[in-house]
């Protein structure tokens, strides 16, 4: 295989996972769409569930799109600010959603802020910006 078409190969595989990860936050985006609907008509169609348990799941609906919104950025802007809030998002959805014991919401509310100590001390300039 001759110079020029190594280097052309090359750039190809380079570009491949960005390509890559460009369709799959597309075919997320298109579900979190579907999500938001259903979320909408779920909100304006009320249930016989009981009323804590009709907010549980609009609020664990609402969550689980939030996140993968944040997921879609971060597979698009590939920032450690992204991915530090999508795991804040995640944590946050146990704390807001679930139900557990006293020591495991402790554990998520130390991780939270754990995570934004790193994001306030630790992360330098670059890592707010979007990675080419």
């Amino acid at each position: 295989m001759n110079n020029r078409a190594y280097e052309k190969f090359h750039k190809f595989i380079l570009k491949m996972p960005s390509f890559l990860e460009k369709v799959v936050a597309a075919i997320l985006l298109l579900g979190v769409v579907y999500s938001c609907v259903q979320l909408a008509i779920h909100v304006f169609t009320f249930q016989s569930l009981a009323f804590d348990a009709y907010v549980e799941d609009i609020l664990l609906t609402a969550f689980n799109a939030i996140i993968v919104i944040e997921f879609i950025r971060m597979l698009i802007k590939h920032s450690m600010n992204t991915i530090v809030e999508v795991l804040i998002f995640a944590i946050a959805r146990g704390l807001v959603v679930g139900h557990e014991a006293l020591l495991e919401t402790l554990i998520r509310i130390v991780c939270i802020g754990i995570l934004l100590l790193c994001r306030k001390f630790l992360f330098y300039e670059f890592d707010f910006q979007e990675e080419e």
